[in-house]
């Protein structure tokens, strides 16, 4: 029987995991009627400078409250080491976030200038200000979580970010009809963060019943380094491997622009095809909304095995996690693929970019088994793995980049995003298969799948290679109905080749329904 503590973390659960996934649904949606209302060179000016939001985002919501949190919890019934926490981590995130301040404010021009484009400095300015409200946000959140309190955290995040989303979107329409510059759109578009954090603030502040009177706390040297070194290093780990995408995107925004000048492009074009490269980004995004989303609800039945030391329990669950995150990932990727330019055209208005954005699709398979393999690992303590790991595939980007884009253009920042990606997940594999010596996945399993797989591309592929529609209107029609068509032949074959047994659903999201289409489909093939 669950008990009275186990119920408060799984309603917390559910309202974060609810949050999360409506907060990243709208972020990868948005941008395409963004898109469509800014075009291509818009689309640029906006995603060059994104990587910097995404990284006060990832510390505002992301890493720095799990490490708050972690530290309030650990002192539960403590009032007084809890003051103590928070007022010294206060000091170090307003230390922090005005010092990400000054140096983005002062050194605009430069880092404008470092990306390639001049004109993206009063942007940077505007972005720079998400950074004081980073301290607030933070805290707020992180002392709410470590509460067992994610209803604040949670409607804060998912009000922030329909605001955001509606001030980019009106914003941007009404900059259009007026025929404002596209910079001067970008920076309209960027305020939406500065208010949606402002109102994000507020819907905490409402929630924060207890004040806590933190002058009257003394605090030792040795207390505020101890406490100021496990914020840092954890905080350090954990945005590193949550913020690892943006990362890749922030070495774009630096290196593509530049890369496709000396490919021999001129800037307004080189502008040009980065906005048709950052394409991409959404799609990339709203598949991981999927995939991670059943892989990472796999994970506290990993947790609790390990836990509890039932090493078959451990093996079954991570066998399924592997299983469904190559299932659902493999199957967006491969569809991504054979879909691409039906798809490219009906979301973006045209399919320029289409084999550069093909070449793009393996960082959903790759970064979902990322974001899998660094979730076990970092529950079985193992914290710094995946962020070497993670540096280690940074540094691998930026150097295949140099290489790549001057002679490929914008294919070889595809390229080196999947091979950046592909050192990330072989090192968390090495390390996690040092932890758990055993098979992830079953040759039979494998198999099916690729079969599977296979299968599935066919009826796509011959749509585009003998009726290919080339409107806008066909095209969504043929993307939206080889969609439906291939994902229904995924699952038929995935059932029929038994690359998920009738035992896997249970653990699955929808596993009544999914159960019993198993079970028609496996009572068909013995007929």
């Amino acid at each position: 029987m669950p008990t009275k503590m186990d119920k408060v973390w799984m309603h917390g659960a559910i309202w974060l995991t609810a949050a999360s996934f409506i907060s990243k649904l709208l972020s990868a949606v948005y941008r395409v009627p963004f898109q469509n209302m800014v075009g291509d060179m818009g689309f640029y000016i906006f995603q060059q400078v994104y990587p910097i939001y995404g990284i006060a985002m990832t510390l505002a919501l992301g890493g720095l409250p799990v490490v708050i949190s972690k530290l309030i919890a650990e002192s539960t019934g403590n009032e007084e080491a809890q003051r103590k926490i928070i007022k010294i981590v206060r000091k170090r995130l307003i230390q922090t976030s005005v010092l990400a301040f000054v140096l983005l404010f002062v050194l605009a021009d430069w880092i404008a200038l470092g990306m390639g484009d001049s004109h993206l400095a009063g942007i940077i300015r505007v972005v720079s200000f998400v950074f004081l409200l980073m301290p607030k946000l933070a805290l707020l959140r992180g002392y709410f979580q470590g509460q067992r309190e994610m209803r604040p955290t949670a409607i804060s995040q998912t009000v922030e970010q329909f605001i955001r989303v509606a001030i980019i979107l009106i914003g941007a329409s009404i900059a259009t009809k007026m025929g404002y510059a596209l910079y001067r759109t970008g920076s309209i578009a960027m305020s939406g963060s500065i208010i949606g954090g402002i109102v994000a603030i507020l819907i905490l502040q409402y929630f924060y019943k207890r004040t806590y009177k933190i002058a009257d706390v003394r605090v030792s040297k040795a207390e505020d380094r101890a406490v100021t070194k496990k914020f840092f290093l954890e905080g350090a780990a954990i945005c590193i491997v949550s913020g690892m995408l943006i990362l890749f995107q922030l070495e774009d925004s630096f290196q593509v622009v530049r890369g496709m000048i000396v490919h021999g492009f001129s800037a307004d074009l080189a502008r040009n095809w980065k906005g048709v490269y950052d394409r991409a980004q959404p799609i990339l995004q709203l598949g991981l909304v999927l995939s991670t989303g059943f892989s990472l609800a796999l994970i506290p039945m990993i947790t609790a095995a390990r836990v509890k030391q039932d090493i078959r329990g451990l093996k079954r669950s991570v066998l399924l996690a592997v299983k469904i995150t190559l299932l659902v990932a493999g199957a967006e990727t491969v569809g991504l693929i054979v879909i691409m330019r039906p798809l490219n055209q009906m979301l973006f208005q045209t399919a320029a970019g289409t084999i550069e954005l093909q070449l793009f699709m393996p960082a959903v398979l790759l970064s979902s088994l990322i974001v899998m393999f660094a979730s076990i690992l970092q529950g079985f303590g193992k914290l710094y793995i995946p962020v070497i790991s993670v540096l280690i595939g940074i540094v691998v980007k930026w150097l295949a980049n140099q290489f790549l884009i001057p002679r490929l253009g914008i294919a070889g920042a595809s390229i080196a995003t999947c091979l950046g990606l592909l050192i990330i997940l072989g090192c968390c594999y090495l390390a996690l298969k040092q932890t758990l010596p055993f098979a992830f996945i079953t040759k039979k399993t494998l198999a099916g799948l690729a079969a599977a797989l296979l299968l599935m591309a066919c009826i796509p592929l011959l749509w585009e290679t003998f009726f290919p529609l080339t409107t806008r209107s066909g095209s969504a029609l043929q993307a939206i109905g080889s969609s439906l068509i291939g994902g229904a032949l995924f699952i038929l074959f995935s059932l029929r080749y038994n690359v998920l047994n009738q035992r896997d659903f249970t653990a699955l999201p929808f596993s009544t329904v999914l159960f019993r289409i198993s079970k028609a489909v496996l009572k068909n093939k013995r007929n």
